[in-house]
């Protein structure tokens, strides 16, 4: 939890930092209050209660509505596993839903963002693991596994991006909260994508949109 202490303080001033800026600071942003569809893909670190630091291929969608100074992001992510194990307890995917403020300190074509949100952190299609034989132990173990297949998380993310008209090409870094000890994941998780974010068109009433 130390690590994402630190991660979630660095990104909460940076959150700050960028709300109080001076107006120059972004006067010369051509993609405010504009919506803008992201693809990324890379990697998810995943710990289960048997297993230590899982590196699943992850990808994923989200939309960015910008504003001013920054922007709400909401998206979705799966890490693809192949028969990943809890105990009895058996999966391959993890699917990521989550909502982050984000924060773009400065207008430039090379620009570092931050954010901070939260969201659920889920297993897909958990099963029990073929060698318990026993119809009622197996019945009983699904049931207990389908109620520790999700949780909620907080979480800190970092990335850079460049900027040309429409297209936003970007790298980032991201740390979630761990879950509690009566789910089939345990310890923070972290993910590292790259991907693009395309300008789907302005997001306010009147605004003009500055290089689209």
């Amino acid at each position: 939890m130390s690590h994402f202490r630190r991660a979630f303080a660095a990104s909460t001033v940076a959150l700050a930092v960028a709300t109080l800026l001076p107006a120059t600071a972004t006067a010369q942003r051509n993609d405010s209050y504009t919506w803008k569809l992201g693809l990324q893909a890379g990697s998810m670190a995943i710990q289960t209660r048997t297993q230590d630091n899982s590196i699943l291929p992850s990808a994923g969608a989200h939309i960015l509505v910008m504003g001013k100074r920054g922007g709400l992001m909401v998206g979705v992510d799966e890490g693809f596993g192949t028969d990943e194990r809890s105990n009895l307890i058996v999966f391959n995917d993890v699917r990521r839903y989550q909502a982050v403020l984000m924060a773009f300190p400065i207008a430039a074509p090379l620009e570092p963002y931050f954010g901070v949100g939260g969201g659920i952190m889920q297993v897909v299609g958990p099963r029990v693991d073929p060698a318990v034989t026993d119809p009622f132990q197996r019945d009983a173990l699904l049931s207990a596994a389908t109620d520790a297949s999700a949780y909620a998380f907080a979480t800190a993310m970092a990335g850079v991006q460049g900027r040309w008209n429409r297209l936003t090409a970007f790298a980032q870094a991201q740390i979630g909260t761990a879950p509690g000890d009566d789910k089939l994941l345990r310890g923070a998780h972290y993910s590292l994508h790259g991907g693009i974010r395309i300008g789907l068109g302005a997001a306010k009433e009147g605004v003009r949109e500055g290089g689209y």
